[in-house]
C-alpha cells in the first residue's frame, strides 16, 4: 500500500523536470535502505512480520516506493537559501515527518522493533540519514555534471 501511495504522490506533486538533479542521491538512499534492511536478517533491530519471501518484498518496495519518493521530496522541497539554521530547521521539519509515519506503521503492526532499537533510535537516525543526503545531494551538484543552480 505505501508504495503505491508514494508513487501516486510522486506522479502528481513532484517536479520530473529535475529528475537528473535528485537521481543519484536518491538511488544511493535506496541502496543503503536495501543494504540495511537485509542486515537486518542477521542482526534484527526492526522486523516486518511475515515469511522470509514477504520481508524480502516489503524491503524491495519499500526501498522503490516510500524511501525513493520520500528521498526525492526532501532534495526537491529544500529551502532555496540554506543557511545553517534554514536547513536544520528543514531536516527537523523532515525527521518529524519520518518518526510520525514510523509510528503509524508501528501501531498497524507493518513494522516491530527488535533488540535494544526503539524509537529515539530511529529519529536519531533519521537525522543522520536526512544529513548525509543533504550533503550528498550538495556534493554532487558542485562535483557532477549535475547543476541545480
Amino acid at each position: 500500500m505505501s508504495f503505491i501511495i508514494s508513487w501516486i504522490v510522486y506522479l502528481f506533486f513532484s517536479d520530473k523536470k529535475k529528475y537528473h538533479f535528485y537521481a543519484l542521491t536518491v538511488y544511493i538512499g535506496i541502496v543503503l535502505a536495501l543494504i540495511t534492511d537485509l542486515l537486518m536478517f542477521v542482526y534484527p533491530l526492526w522486523n516486518y512480520p511475515g515469511s522470509k519471501v514477504e520481508k524480502f518484498f516489503i524491503q524491495l518496495l519499500n526501498g522503490f516506493g516510500l524511501y525513493f519518493v520520500v528521498i526525492y521530496f526532501f532534495l526537491q522541497l529544500l529551502p532555496k537559501k540554506q543557511t545553517i539554521l534554514s536547513v536544520t530547521r528543514y531536516i527537523f521539519y523532515w525527521s518529524i515527518f519520518a518518526i510520525i509515519l514510523e509510528l503509524i506503521y508501528l501501531y498497524l503492526g507493518f513494522i516491530e522493533h527488535g533488540l535494544w532499537w526503539n524509537i529515539m533510535h530511529s529519529y536519531i537516525a533519521d537525522w543522520i540519514l536526512l544529513f548525509l543526503f543533504y550533503l550528498h545531494h550538495r556534493w554532487a551538484s558542485k562535483h557532477l555534471i549535475i547543476n541545480v543552480h
